[in-house]
């Protein structure tokens, strides 16, 4: 079950939506990174919610991917992933934004309480329903496992993702996919199958 978030936003009332978590958030999937907060500003708002004519506060979506930036004014801080951008943003993507960041509009421009956010790193996501979506060769950084249709998909080197060697078995065969099988009324993962790169399949039991 994901936890949702009302906020107030001056005139709108913006609800968090978690639903890019498969299941519920773990106690120790996240560390604490800087961002830089004009560059979630852009003409398309894509990275807010919100917006309004008359809102003084708007927020970042959580869920954003998020990449270090290595080059320029900025090194070390974090901002939104950018295959176009020049200052390491286009690299990798580090994690993804843990929660909401609430943004200030006044006559001076943006102004963030604390630029110091949460950044998941590791977990089990639906990236279909990330606020931004990255493109599908996206290298991912950290840990994480795209769960839809009760499919499993590795989307990071550490978790087996496509083009990078898993364990292996005697064989040298690895795991290229794993299906879950859940319980329909439970909601409950009962079993699992994994299929390996010579094209056998193992049977996955859960206790």
């Amino acid at each position: 079950m994901t936890q949702e978030m009302v906020h107030s936003s001056g005139i709108v009332t913006v609800e968090e939506d978690n639903s890019w978590r498969y299941g519920e958030k773990n106690t120790n999937d996240s560390v604490s990174v800087t961002i830089v907060p004009e560059l979630f500003k852009t003409a398309d708002n894509k990275y807010l919610t919100g917006v309004g004519p008359k809102a003084t506060t708007v927020y970042i979506r959580s869920g954003i991917p998020l990449a270090k930036i290595t080059s320029g004014a900025n090194v070390g801080s974090y901002g939104p992933y950018d295959k176009q951008a020049t200052d390491g943003r286009q690299t990798k993507i580090a994690g993804l934004l843990e929660s909401m960041v609430s943004v200030n509009i006044n006559l001076s421009g943006w102004d963030v309480d604390d630029p110091l956010v949460g950044m998941t790193y590791r977990g089990d996501i639906v990236a279909s329903k990330l606020p931004v979506k990255p493109e599908s060769g996206a290298v991912w950084g950290g840990e994480f496992y795209d769960v839809e249709d009760d499919v499993v998909k590795p989307l990071s080197a550490s978790a087996g993702a496509a083009g990078t060697p898993g364990p292996a078995g005697k064989d040298g065969a690895t795991i290229t996919k794993i299906e879950l099988t859940q319980d329909t009324s439970s909601k409950a993962i009962t079993a699992g199958k994994a299929t390996l790169s010579n094209g056998q399949t193992v049977n996955i039991t859960i206790s």
